[in-house]
């Protein structure tokens, strides 16, 4: 079988050593809803239904395990990660021990192809990282959900051969935003309330407290996982040298109810660097465009020139998938221009042939 990933030169990646008050994706990226705006009543269309309920079909699926919460335990995942959890870790929401038995499940997303099924890309402002993986933790006693009193150590296996010898920023976040909401209440009160909405674009990832470290001894990046029921992302951060590109994705197909279709979509463009576990999806939409240019753009001068990768180009249409997978070295600006475009001829496929697509970026 063909390797997943091949080495990355070590002098292409620099890990973030301190970062105060940063996210992984900027200001501009995240949802702003202001007040009751009517972004809030925003609805995916039917055709992005289609696209996410085959991608979620497909997408990582939660593992559960059973252990004695009074005991040590040692959980191994399907991908080799290994979950160390003390005995006594876990308490009620009224603080005691649980008595028994203890459900933990576990999700992991942790290569290309997981993080498009999923929509969880690794990048900040637009820019790759290299990613070791998100993993997320519940547990529960007789069906209620209970917390964590004793960290659990994650010992990650590494995917590539690179192996980071400073410690790599963890990140914690989720696929939904609180926004403020101003009404009124029962007794016709003026209240404004918190509200959970689905953000799009991306994760509002937030720089966590800890750090994850690579064990020579057991080959794997450990890090301490201290709450449950939130994500956990382990990402170093990548730079290149150089002059950098606006690239511009154009489509030959391409669903215009995109711009009003939240929080899924039905044309999707995704790109995945050479060699590197990362994808970059793009959210911005060429606006006012003719046939033949509706698409995405990338964030302003942030691709780098001569970057090679592969763009993953999707649409939903009328009930029929349409795909291209593209290798690219990506090309300085024309004369007088200030972007380098790339056109997509996106081909009718299946939807085994589109999970197909999806999957090959794991090669690439």
């Amino acid at each position: 079988m063909k390797s997943l990933f091949v080495k990355v030169p070590a002098l292409l990646i620099t890990i973030a050593a301190v970062f105060t008050a940063c996210k992984k994706q900027s200001a501009e990226e995240r949802l702003k809803l202001n007040n009751n705006t009517a972004a809030a009543a925003l609805a995916p269309s039917k055709d992005a239904l289609l696209l996410a309920d085959l991608f979620k079909k497909e997408a990582p699926k939660t593992q559960f395990f059973t252990i004695q919460s009074r005991e040590n335990s040692t959980i191994k995942t399907r991908n080799g990660n290994s979950y160390i959890i003390p005995a006594g870790a876990f308490r009620r929401k009224d603080g005691s021990l649980p008595a028994g038995l203890v459900t933990v499940a576990i999700r992991e997303v942790r290569t290309p192809k997981d993080f498009v099924l999923t929509d969880r890309p690794t990048a900040t402002a637009g820019d790759y990282l290299v990613s070791y993986g998100e993993y997320f933790v519940s547990a529960t006693e007789a069906g209620a959900d209970l917390t964590l009193a004793t960290p659990i150590t994650v010992k990650v296996v590494p995917i590539g051969e690179f192996r980071p010898q400073a410690p790599v920023p963890m990140w914690d976040g989720d696929t939904s935003v609180f926004v403020a909401i101003d009404g009124f209440d029962y007794q016709n009160q003026p209240i404004r309330v918190a509200q959970p909405v689905a953000q799009n674009p991306g994760i509002d990832w937030t720089q966590a407290p800890n750090f994850a470290l690579f064990n020579s001894t057991t080959g794997t990046l450990d890090f301490q996982l201290t709450d449950l029921l939130t994500w956990s992302n382990c990402d170093a951060f990548n730079t290149v040298g150089g002059p950098r590109t606006t690239v511009l994705g154009y489509f030959n197909v391409f669903n215009d109810d995109t711009p009003n279709s939240s929080p899924e979509q039905p044309s999707l463009l995704f790109f995945k660097p050479r060699n590197i576990n990362s994808v970059v999806k793009f959210y911005n939409l060429i606006l006012d465009a003719p046939a033949g240019f509706k698409g995405f753009l990338s964030y302003q001068n942030i691709v780098p020139i001569g970057q090679e990768g592969t763009f993953l180009a999707i649409t939903a249409l009328n009930g029929q998938f349409y795909a291209e997978l593209k290798d690219v070295v990506i090309d300085a600006p024309a004369a007088g221009t200030n972007y380098s475009p790339v056109a997509f001829d996106l081909q009718p496929v299946s939807g085994t042939d589109l999970l197909a697509l999806i999957a090959e970026l794991n090669n690439r």
